[in-house]
């Protein structure tokens, strides 16, 4: 019957009944082999995700593991062309084969009847060896209550019934790829935020006691100061012939003495100078365009004999066309300089240091790594090389200032500095220096503090 209209009223039609299903939604729905929910994702953004997600298949490698040498074939056949297949006809083998290829795999699957071994004994190993690779077991038995416990249990992500149907192993699969990918992605992310962390820490420290010690230098070296008057006088009066010391036995003797004190003295004194001075502010006007591989070479010739005089040699390697930077010429001449000199008084006779600068433009940064075979102090990490006073040779004549020295000057022009232990003896260095130039500078200390 239709409706009756009146003048000035509006038709309104009655709403549409929406269709509805009995069948509830599954998250194991599937269209060709893959998630709904990635294929819902993928019509929202296909290039993007489709692209993500072929990278994340074709880096991870899927181990099968199966005694029936068919069933093998068959797995290989069927996903040869999607992700680097592995297989294995026993435990033993797949366990061999884990050991051989490492983080190449990320996704292993087991048949639960194996002659000498189950699946489900296997995945628990693997799991506590290899905790980060996702686990599928495969059955042709409907031991539910083994299976279910093994899942509990945390020793398989899931199961598969055989035969197979090779859209939902496609499905399982794939999912297990994508949660392995994702998970090494966010421990990436996790461990890099970590090093982050560690390192700004390492630097705020460092600095910390970097300004200490420039602090403590100057009491330091206002306190020579009278010891250098008396050496002075005491010299005087041993080599003036009306000076009361003059008929002193052993006379040469004790000016020897004085002598060696004296340039003892005065070496100290220079190398608080040094680090006042890399501890102090950038001046603007200081800054222009360096070339890092000609102020190296400069150094190296500039301090050749000082090597020589302990058989070190230094090997650079270097691009063929120069490495500009925006820096301070005075202070990165300081910089190399502190670096040899580190490695002089550091290293035993006859060393050899690799010293490589590269340009790293996805960075934008210039990166020197600096390795040699030096000694280091039984208990020191890399991180404690780096602070004043810490001394690698273990000479009571050195002031172990040298490295924090060269770390003041590339923090000064905003880079950054890492240490590490090589596992074949000595240290590594790597210094990273932005090309566009200063963006930090560190605190600056009082000219004179009064003692």
């Amino acid at each position: 019957m239709r409706r009756k209209m009146t003048r000035g009223s509006a038709y309104r039609p009655r709403p549409r009944r929406r269709a509805t299903s009995s069948k509830p939604y599954s998250p194991n729905c599937t269209i060709n082999g893959i998630p709904l929910c990635l294929a819902a994702n993928l019509l929202h953004k296909p290039q993007a995700l489709l692209s993500r997600c072929h990278m994340k298949i074709n880096r991870t490698g899927v181990l099968f593991v199966d005694d029936e040498e068919n069933a093998l074939k068959a797995f290989r056949r069927a996903f040869n062309d999607c992700f680097e297949v592995f297989t294995a006809s026993s435990a033993a083998l797949a366990l061999e084969t884990l050991a051989r290829e490492g983080d190449a795999i990320g996704v292993v699957i087991a048949d639960q009847r194996m002659p000498q071994r189950s699946g489900i004994s296997m995945l628990s190993e693997v799991r506590q060896r290899y905790p980060d690779k996702i686990r599928l077991l495969t059955t042709a038995y409907t031991q539910i209550d083994t299976l279910v416990d093994a899942i509990n249990e945390g020793a398989v992500y899931s199961f598969i019934s055989k035969p197979w149907d090779l859209k939902k192993l496609r499905a399982e699969i794939f999912q297990a790829i994508d949660s392995y990918a994702t998970a090494s992605e966010r421990t990436a992310m996790l461990e890099n935020r970590i090093e982050e962390l560690r390192q700004a820490v390492l630097d705020e420290k460092v600095m910390e006691i970097g300004n200490v010690a420039v602090n403590l230098s100057h009491y330091v070296d206002n306190a020579l100061c009278p010891v250098d008057l008396l050496i002075s006088k005491i010299e005087t009066d041993l080599t003036d012939p009306t000076g009361p010391l003059v008929g002193v036995a052993g006379r040469e003797v004790y000016l020897d003495f004085l002598k060696r004190i004296r340039s003892h003295i005065n070496s100290t004194s220079r190398q608080i100078s040094r680090l006042h001075q890399a501890n102090s502010a950038l001046d603007e006007a200081s800054l222009g365009r360096v070339d890092l591989v000609t102020l190296c070479q400069e150094a190296i010739r500039a301090n050749q004999a000082l090597m020589d005089s302990k058989g070190i040699r230094f090997q650079v390697q270097s691009p063929p066309e120069a490495v500009l930077l925006r820096a301070s010429k005075n202070r990165l001449e300081d910089f190399f300089n502190f670096l040899l000199a580190e490695e002089v008084v550091s290293l035993p006779e006859d060393s050899l240091v690799n010293l490589r600068i590269a340009c790293l433009p996805d960075q934008d940064i210039v990166r020197i790594c600096l390795e040699d075979c030096g000694p280091v102090p039984e208990g020191l990490s890399a991180s404690h090389l780096l602070y004043p006073f810490n001394v690698r040779s273990g000479d009571p004549r050195q002031l172990g200032i040298f490295l924090v020295c060269a770390y003041f000057i590339v923090r000064s022009h905003g880079g950054s500095m890492k240490t590490e232990l090589r596992e074949a003896g000595g240290v590594s260095f790597s210094f990273d220096f932005p090309v566009a130039g200063s963006a930090v500078t560190p605190p600056q200390t009082p000219d004179q503090i009064p003692s």
